[in-house]
């Protein structure tokens, strides 16, 4: 009887509905011509990725032996023959910097990326922003968040370990240009910074030589000592210090989006849904 029932709903259901296919048809297809002019006036966007392997070495305390213990009494000595930190920390520390504010900030200053990332704030003619309402102008800051929130993501593959930057933007070449240049770009930040740290510690290895008569120790920093000079010969000669480069970006061929097919198939099931919700409103209060 349940089923019979069922039965006779389901034909009552789709009589209505047939009934009113002219409306439905009509509905369909204009939802479907919104949606395909939609995905056509949405602007085009390209990813461009660069896949990296974080470069992660670690100073061998275990080599100094006895010393080992010596050091640990100095805290600048130990946290120079690394009795303090791992690869791991080094990773970590690489990463933040390749999304950092500021090697952002620095990135798009250099390359005058402002009127590029605002470009209808900026007047053409006069080469002057427009001022919002608020008489505020694209600043730095507006352009790290943009770029941050908008254009650049980065993954990292837990079984892996690597890395992926990625560039989502309208100029294919430009966004494989920047992906390829932000690696760059942290990678002679962080070499530079380990040189710099280097020849302090140097600097600081030399002046507690001075300041001590215990041969141990003293062969120690003498080890220490070649140790930041090999550090500084590294990478001096290193392009790819922190980031080893697996895949760089290349110029991609093929949009990212919109998704023409995927919002066309959307916007018709929508008119679809909408047109059959129709039909079926209007024959309920036919009857009523």
């Amino acid at each position: 009887m349940h089923d019979e029932i069922e039965d006779i709903s389901l034909r009552d259901l789709a009589r209505k509905l047939w009934l009113r296919r002219g409306l439905i048809a009509v509905i369909t297809t204009l939802a479907t011509a919104v949606a395909i002019a939609t995905a056509f006036l949405l602007p085009e966007k390209f990813q461009a990725s660069v896949v990296l392997s974080p470069v992660t070495s670690e100073t061998d305390a275990g080599r100094l032996g006895g010393a080992s213990a010596l050091l640990s009494q100095f805290g600048g000595l130990a946290g120079i023959s690394g009795l303090g930190g791992g690869g791991s920390s080094k990773k970590a520390e690489a990463t933040a910097i390749l999304q950092s504010s500021s090697l952002t900030e620095a990135f798009i200053q250099e390359n005058n990326l402002l009127p590029v990332l605002f470009p209808k704030k900026r007047n053409s003619r006069t080469k002057n922003w427009n001022a919002d309402s608020t008489g505020n102008v694209p600043t730095l800051w507006k352009g790290e968040q943009k770029f941050r929130k908008e254009i650049r993501s980065i993954t990292e593959d837990k079984k892996t370990g690597l890395i992926v930057l990625t560039i989502t933007w309208s100029d294919p070449e430009e966004a494989a240009l920047w992906a390829n240049e932000l690696v760059d770009r942290a990678n002679n930040y962080i070499r530079k910074r380990a040189i710099d740290e280097s020849e302090r510690n140097i600097e600081y290895l030399k002046e507690q030589n001075s300041k001590t008569s215990i041969v141990e120790i003293q062969r120690s920093i003498y080890s220490l000592t070649e140790d930041e000079i090999k550090k500084i010969m590294l990478a001096s000669g290193s392009s790819e210090y922190a980031f080893r480069v697996i895949d760089k970006a290349r110029v991609p061929e093929e949009r990212y989006s919109p998704k023409r097919a995927s919002i066309a198939i959307a916007g018709a099931a929508l008119g679809l849904i909408i047109g059959c919700m129709l039909a079926l409103l209007m024959s309920s209060r036919k009857n009523i």
